[in-house]
């Protein structure tokens, strides 16, 4: 951590004052022309600047240059960088709690309302979550919910007939899909992927499909099947060292909190509700990618997933040690009724989110006992 003391006229004075400037690295592992790095991070790193006075400033470095997707969350864990992006399932031994809640598949294709429950749950019902998270020496801020994955492969699947024996990338509940339609899942990071795809290693993605263009899949996935399969939450867009939030002053932890309020709205609505239309016409218009028309079987297995697949997710979480996995998913499809509606009255508006994220869960939080 890089840290820089600013001094007054004397020891003495600088002592009374106690003004202290922190400079802190974000380690971003997708490429630089993410969303991620190219606006939601950006905004948020501007939001705890100004409210700090810029007393706190955040320096991102993007593109896996510090740690990669697996590796995320130790490298933040141990202070080699302060905050990065973790997804629970790459390391599910880690964070148990985090892990069963991101792999659960929500039926449908509404990513505020996901983002929002996850992150109701996980501050406000889910004690476990934040000692988990303390445990490795972090805090899971600005977490966010990715647009409904859609299967994005290099030929037609329209049926399970197509489904049988490709191999898949998907993680959590979406590989539970997969093995359900008769293909191999395999789980893999998202940067792993490509070079699969290119090599044949890999015939089918389940993945946003804001990712067509940012991780180039669109050059080899150009068939789109046309049937979400739900959304997943929390990424961990903001997992921040413990000890560098505890050393913050409360003004500055209310700064973060305030931040992560917003990356969570920003990234959401931005990249997983805006992005990823626009991304996907585009690569329909520039691209040769194109849409695949599901067969009735298909549309049946993945509309009756999440009931088939809790025995399992319960199972998985005991396995875990998750102390009541089921306890835990009711809090989270309740908390995903609630935010329907909320998700309702907000529509695109990231403002509205950020600000609903604020009441209803960050506002209710003691910075000093996270």
């Amino acid at each position: 951590m890089k840290h820089t003391i600013i001094l007054g006229a004397t020891l003495g004075a600088a002592l009374a004052s106690a003004a202290c400037a922190e400079d802190f690295i974000y380690g971003s592992w997708p490429p630089a022309s993410d969303y991620l790095n190219t606006d939601t991070l950006p905004g948020a790193f501007d939001i705890i600047s100004k409210e700090t006075g810029g007393d706190v400033t955040w320096e991102l470095i993007a593109g896996g240059q510090l740690a990669d997707p697996r590796g995320t969350l130790a490298q933040v864990g141990d202070d080699l960088m302060q905050a990065g992006l973790a997804i629970p399932v790459y390391t599910p031994g880690a964070m148990p709690s985090l892990t069963l809640l991101y792999s659960v598949v929500v039926p449908g294709d509404d990513p505020v309302a996901t983002a929002g429950a996850a992150a109701e749950v996980v501050f406000l019902g889910c004690p476990a979550c934040l000692e988990e998270a303390k445990d490795n020496n972090v805090l899971p801020l600005g977490g966010f919910a990715s647009a409904s994955y859609r299967l994005m492969c290099t030929s037609p699947v329209a049926s399970l007939a197509d489904m049988e024996g490709k191999r898949i990338r998907a993680t959590g509940g979406y590989g539970e899909i997969a093995a359900m339609g008769g293909a191999t899942p395999t789980s893999v990071t998202l940067p792993e992927a490509v070079g699969l795809l290119q090599k044949g290693g890999l015939d089918c993605l389940m993945a946003s499909r804001e990712w067509l263009k940012t991780f180039g899949y669109g050059e080899y996935a150009k068939f789109v099947t046309d049937l979400p399969l739900g959304t997943t939450a929390p990424a961990l867009g903001f997992v921040m060292n413990y000890d560098a939030y505890e050393g913050l002053s409360t003004e500055a932890k209310i700064a973060h909190l305030r931040a992560s309020a917003y990356a969570s709205a920003k990234h959401t609505i931005g990249n997983y509700v805006l992005k990823d239309e626009e991304t996907f016409q585009a690569q329909v218009a520039d691209n040769g990618v194109s849409y695949v028309t599901p067969s009735e079987e298909l549309v049946t297995l993945v509309n009756g997933f999440a009931e088939v697949d809790r025995a399992r997710l319960i199972e998985n979480g005991k396995q875990l040690g998750v102390a009541d996995p089921a306890a835990l998913m009711d809090a989270y499809f309740a908390a995903f009724e609630k935010w329907t509606a909320i998700s309702a009255e907000v529509g695109t508006d990231v403002d509205a989110f950020t600000q609903k994220l604020w009441d209803e869960v960050y506002s209710k939080l003691d910075p000093e006992a996270l």
